[in-house]
């Protein structure tokens, strides 16, 4: 099976910063903090930067080489998502070319919106 509908209780760790990127997760409930707690010295540890919110992806990294996690995931509620085997995501990617582009145009609308988040957040931290 490609995706599998899953649900966790608050505080629990989805995705774990540094780790190998094995699945992609859609949010259909609940809320997610992204954290992250690398950058050497003098990094912020377990920095909050930025929040998923039901309908929206996390792990994109997953299909994003070289697929490793560059953030940590954690329920801040009750959570229900879709889990997808990444592998087999990217697989079938390969083979049906226009999916492949529908999810990656989402992927990239994704990122962006975590990088205008991004630079909201260090602007005010500039300021």
């Amino acid at each position: 099976m490609i995706a599998e509908e899953k649900t966790y209780p608050k505080d629990t760790l989805l995705v774990k910063e540094n780790m190998p990127a094995n699945k992609l997760i859609l949010l259909l409930e609940g809320d997610v903090d992204l954290i992250y707690s690398g950058g050497g010295e003098g990094a912020v540890v377990n920095a909050l930067v930025g929040s998923i919110a039901p309908g929206e992806m996390l792990g994109v990294s997953s299909i994003i080489e070289p697929y490793v996690y560059i953030s940590s995931a954690r329920s801040t509620t009750p959570v229900k998502v879709v889990e997808i085997d990444s592998p087999a995501i990217r697989a079938l990617m390969q083979v049906d070319k226009l999916m492949g582009y529908a999810l990656m145009r989402n992927v990239a609308a994704a990122v962006l919106e975590r990088l205008k988040y991004t630079q909201v957040e260090l602007a005010a931290a500039r300021a």
